[in-house]
């Protein structure tokens, strides 16, 4: 075989007998009339028995026995019907039937997704079968079958070296559960049925920025294991650069649970020493595009990483968005002093901004500046935002989302506005009043 010849799957169930496998071989695949009469098969899959008589050069007697054989293993069915006043027999080949016939076609059949999504899902049934009858478990199937689609995306996925947006931040897969009511302990609620799918504020971030059409890159980190590669897969899907998201085999994807209804949610993240929530080194980042990427976004990045990538960031003149949550402030403002000495932009949610007024009591804004000369955005309550400059009155403009968090739709709207060119507090100012329109 040449170096450059294409190879393709074919796909063939033998039968589990030792006896019954060599007969299959011998008087399906290697019968000297094989080829003759698989190849006969039209792109509908049919022949007329007339015309395999007719044409090829074999016997009458050979032929119909490998027809019989055929039909034996459930490869072809047979009928007639009425042609010019004389009733014909005609064969057609099953699904299965397809499976085999194809290693003797030329090319693909015309029903190949048909064919394929058949064979696909009949491969998988044996062989979960298989797993059962042995007393294995089918987990590792799956495990491989998400791995095998994320890789096989992976060929044609995005990787941007200059991208408009690095985005630094945690991957999980969500679980969702709508209920007309939380309930209490040792009660019962009506819920709706729980939906999974990849999320966190950077990724929902990242696949609203790529759904504009801008070129987003995304730096995380997510375990070998089936949500792991569905996430991976989703990314890629949506045209986010996954490129640098590292997979760790020793860690689990984190996973998050939301509780409640369409205004309230009860969230449940599971952190614990096997779960690979961001990237823990700065080994792992991207440097080449964080070279020459527009903007940096960082979100849930441990501070060893997030204050290496803002000095980076901030000696290359490229500007540095941080969404510092709650978590990271409880670690304490020396600790996040490296990474806030080189940010351009801070956002603090509602709850960060309670934890910091009990922590530093009425001179939070003040306290602030020893450690950061960026402009702060705030949440000031669920209805309006808070907006301090190093050398300007603080301003306070209302938002169109009810919340306690910064909301995914200012912080794309920011991120595109400076992007666009516009100055760091004209960004801010898109991004509140371009909430509505996200």
């Amino acid at each position: 075989m040449r170096p450059d010849d294409q190879l393709w799957p074919y796909l063939m169930f033998l039968p589990l007998n030792l006896g019954e496998k060599q007969k299959f071989i011998k008087s399906v695949l290697a019968s000297k009339v094989s080829s003759s009469v698989l190849s006969s098969f039209d792109e509908r899959g049919r022949v007329f028995q007339k015309d395999l008589v007719q044409n090829l050069n074999h016997s009458n007697k050979s032929i119909l026995a490998y027809i019989g054989f055929l039909q034996k293993y459930g490869l072809v069915s047979s009928g007639s019907e009425i042609q010019g006043g004389k009733r014909v027999v005609f064969h057609e080949l099953t699904k299965t039937g397809w499976g085999v016939a194809r290693m003797f076609f030329e090319g693909l059949p015309s029903d190949i997704s048909e064919l394929t999504s058949f064979l696909f899902e009949d491969y998988l049934t044996h062989i979960v079968s298989l797993f059962r009858e042995q007393n294995l478990s089918g987990t590792p199937l799956f495990e491989i079958f998400a791995k095998a689609r994320a890789r096989s995306l992976l060929e044609g996925s995005q990787d941007y070296e200059d991208p408009d947006f690095l985005l630094f931040g945690a991957s999980s897969f969500y679980t969702v559960v709508k209920c007309d009511t939380i309930p209490n302990v040792d009660e019962t609620a009506r819920c709706e049925t729980p939906v999974r799918f990849p999320g966190g504020p950077t990724i929902e971030v990242a696949t609203r920025l790529a759904n504009m059409g801008l070129r987003v890159a995304f730096v995380s980190s997510v375990g070998n294991d089936q949500d792991g590669w569905n996430l991976i897969s989703d990314l890629i899907q949506r045209n986010v650069d996954v490129s640098s998201i590292s997979v760790e085999d020793n860690k689990h994807t984190n996973e998050t649970v939301l509780l409640g209804n369409n205004k309230r949610f009860r969230s449940m993240i599971g952190v614990d020493s096997d779960a690979a929530l961001s990237i823990t080194s700065p080994s792992q980042v991207p440097w080449s595009k964080l070279e020459k990427t527009k903007v940096v976004y960082i979100g849930e990045v441990f501070i060893e990483v997030a204050s290496t990538v803002a000095a980076f960031a901030k000696s290359s003149n490229i500007p540095v968005v941080y969404q510092c949550s709650v978590p990271f402030l409880e670690m304490g403002m020396d600790l996040l002093e490296p990474i806030l000495k080189n940010v351009d932009i801070l956002l603090l949610s509602l709850q960060g901004l309670s934890y910091l007024r009990k922590t530093m009591k009425k001179n939070m804004i003040p306290s602030l500046r020893k450690y950061t000369n960026a402009i702060i955005v705030v949440r000031q309550s669920k209805h309006e935002y808070t907006i301090v400059t190093p050398s300007s009155p603080s301003i306070t403009k209302e938002s169109s989302i009810e919340t306690q968090d910064i909301p995914q739709q200012f912080t794309v709207g920011l991120l595109k506005a400076i992007v666009d060119g516009l100055s760091f507090e004209n960004s801010i100012l898109q991004g509140i009043d371009g909430e509505s329109k996200l």
